[in-house]
Formats: C-alpha cells, sequence, structure tokens
C-alpha cells in the first residue's frame, strides 16, 4: 500500500543514482535535474561513435549505447549503484527506455536472441546477480526477443577492466569466454549486451569466441554507458 511505500521512503529516503541527493515522490531512479542533463548517445543512426569502436576489431551488423561515460563524470555514478550498490534494477528501467526508442529506429529488426556478457561464477557468487541479465530484461520486456544466459560463458575469473589502460584492457579478457552449445546459436542473429563500453574489449572477446564456435551467426551490440562521443 501507499502508506507503507511512503513510510519506507522517509526511512530509507531513496537516493538519485547520480547525484545521491533524495528522490522526490514520482522520481525512480535518477532525479528530474540529473535525467534533463543525461549524457545521450545519438543511437541509433549508421555508423555512430559506438559502432565504430569495433570497426576492424569484431564483425557487427549495428550497435547502440544508452548514455556517454567520461573520466570524473558524475553519472558514472549510475552503472557504480548498480554494479556495487546492489541496484540492479535501474539497468532493467534505463534499458527498457533506451529499448522503447531503439524499436522506433529498427535497432532490434531480426535479432533472434539476447545474450548478456557473462561473469564469472566466482564474481557472480560475490556480487549475487549479473548487472548485463539486468540489462537484458529490460531489453526484452519491451522487444519480447528471448534471452540465452547458458550458451555462453566466462570459464576464466579475470580482473577488473576498471582501472586498466586500453592494451592491458584487451590482454585481460584474451581467451576468457567460451561457448558451451554452439548449436543453439547456429544461424542467430546476437545481441551481445554489457553495462559499459570503453575500449570494446570485453565485447569483442566475446564476440569473436562466438563467431569461432558459431561461424554462421551474426552479432550486433548494446551498452547501458559508451565512450562513443555524444550528441
Amino acid at each position: 500500500m501507499k502508506w507503507i511505500s511512503d513510510l519506507i521512503n522517509i526511512i530509507f529516503p531513496r537516493s538519485c543514482a547520480v547525484c545521491g541527493k533524495a528522490l522526490s515522490p514520482g522520481e525512480k531512479d535518477i532525479c528530474v535535474n540529473c535525467l534533463l542533463e543525461l549524457p545521450h548517445m545519438d543511437e541509433y543512426t549508421p555508423c555512430n561513435e559506438t559502432e565504430k569502436l569495433f570497426y576492424g576489431i569484431l564483425e557487427i551488423e549495428r550497435a547502440a549505447a544508452y548514455m556517454h561515460h567520461t573520466k570524473g563524470s558524475p553519472y558514472n555514478n549510475v552503472i557504480y549503484n548498480i554494479k556495487y550498490n546492489d541496484r540492479p534494477e535501474i539497468a532493467t528501467r534505463m534499458a527498457a527506455t533506451a529499448a522503447t526508442e531503439l524499436v522506433k529506429r529498427g535497432f532490434f529488426k531480426g535479432i533472434d536472441v539476447i545474450i548478456p556478457v557473462p561473469l564469472s561464477k566466482k564474481k557472480r557468487r560475490l556480487r549475487g546477480y549479473n548487472q548485463c541479465d539486468y540489462i537484458a530484461r529490460g531489453l526484452s520486456d519491451v522487444t519480447g526477443i528471448p534471452i540465452d544466459t547458458s550458451s555462453v560463458i566466462r570459464h576464466i575469473a579475470n580482473e577488473t577492466q576498471t582501472h586498466k589502460q586500453r592494451e592491458a584492457r584487451w590482454k585481460n579478457v584474451e581467451s576468457v569466454f567460451s561457448v558451451t552449445s554452439p548449436e543453439s546459436l547456429k544461424g542467430k542473429h546476437i545481441l551481445l549486451v554489457d553495462d559499459v563500453v570503453t575500449t570494446g574489449a570485453t565485447l569483442s572477446s566475446c564476440g569473436k569466441s562466438i563467431l569461432a564456435a558459431t561461424p554462421d551467426a551474426r552479432l550486433s551490440i548494446f551498452a547501458l554507458s559508451s565512450a562513443g562521443r555524444t550528441i
């Protein structure tokens, strides 16, 4: 009931995932002021900035991201809250918002299955969830495209990418993914989903593992946040 919800919000006030200020009634996840300043990507247009990150690295059909990230930006707090402050539901709602717009632009046309980039068993056990599963859920809720969380695994618990430089990022994710059931992905157009794409190393490693196991598969990419330029 509403009075119970209001009482919980008084005792445990909800805070904006960007600035940390208490949310007003009716606000969800991000306050109105921060939403107005949200650094949206100019997605989806052919040859967009997220797509360009994969040129010459991974063969993809298309790519899109919801927002832009830069070092020191308060909007990086959104991803931090999703991954480390036990607020993965934010990822679902943001992905659903992005999907609603991308559907209008034909981004999901022909895509057969959504695969969230997997965590290692060790990291998933420590965190309690894979944030990419929640992103995939938001996309699936809007599009009806099924999610596959079993055909691709991360069999090596590599170190976090967060503080690594470009070359170290690529080395850190070499050969950490494997495809457990290539027959289930045969001939499918797969949407790979991640929370953040900076150099493209993680998504490229995962995508290459899929294409090596199922050469006739096709790939597209979605991320909540990208290092590509904003509009």
